[in-house]
């Protein structure tokens, strides 16, 4: 299917999916996290969220006029309770989840795949594959290091911690767009990876039983010059929910979500 159709599939699920929202509760699947397994911390100890946002720096090269290489790295900065009723919907603190004072979580995300542009903004589309990982940083001092050539990955710097891999996964479908090529937010988002959790994974993320085997990720990025044969870099924000394997029409519901999400987010930016 090409990226417009799409594109425009998505848009028409996701209407749907909002428009019988007001019945529904969570926007997204919930999912239980306990922090005393790995010694996280925070008030809570066991809590309910639907969604993790953060912040990523990525690293583009433009293969050829149409290809391209990223790297991307995540640091998450929040969990959240998001439901169709705003009052019922909050930001978990750092207090109460351990999150960002006692631990991180780091993500390192390659991948591939082909690119256009048209009308001054460049639209994407990943190619499956690649990798995703997510890491437990126990005490919050690990940092990134650039990836050391295009298209390899960022590495965590432990500064003395111990680091944990709690997920793996691969990029299964994504497309995004960037409209200008100055540092602003002028483009977003949506992907879709598998999900699968480590031993220590399956300690943190406790409910469900078996955990989601989908991770849907969006946000915005800033904008970037598109040079075939350079490396560029941006960053920008994002979102992880989680969902089930589904059949090929439920998928689209799950990356329905995804563009909502986006679209959300930058309502509220």
């Amino acid at each position: 299917m090409k990226t417009t159709k799409l594109i425009q599939s998505m848009a028409a699920v996701c209407a749907m999916l909002v428009a019988g929202a007001a019945a529904a509760g969570p926007i997204y699947p919930n999912f239980t996290v306990d922090t005393s397994a790995l010694g996280g911390g925070g008030s809570l100890g066991t809590f309910v969220a639907n969604d993790i946002s953060g912040q990523y720096h990525e690293q583009i090269t433009f293969t050829s006029a149409t290809t391209f290489l990223v790297s991307l790295d995540f640091v998450a900065q929040g969990f959240n309770y998001d439901d169709t009723n705003a009052a019922n919907s909050t930001s978990l603190t750092a207090a109460q989840t351990g999150l960002g004072s006692n631990y991180q979580l780091m993500a390192v995300l390659t991948g591939s795949g082909t690119y256009s542009t048209s009308g001054g903004t460049t639209t994407f589309s990943l190619t499956p594959g690649g990798s995703l990982t997510l890491s437990y940083d126990a005490g919050a001092n690990a940092s990134f290091v650039a990836p050391a050539s295009p298209g390899a990955a960022f590495t965590i710097n432990a500064n003395g911690d111990t680091i944990t891999d709690l997920a793996t996964g691969n990029a299964m479908v994504g497309n995004g767009t960037v409209s200008c090529t100055a540092p602003n937010l002028c483009g977003s988002f949506g992907q879709q990876t598998s999900f699968d959790l480590t031993a220590a994974g399956s300690s943190f993320f406790v409910s469900p039983n078996p955990f989601y085997s989908l991770s849907l990720q969006s946000g915005q990025v800033e904008g970037f010059p598109v040079v075939v044969g350079e490396t560029v870099t941006s960053s920008g924000t994002l979102n992880a929910v989680f969902a089930v394997p589904e059949p090929a029409p439920l998928a689209m519901m799950g990356f329905a979500l995804v563009g909502f999400l986006a679209t959300r987010r930058r309502k509220q930016a």
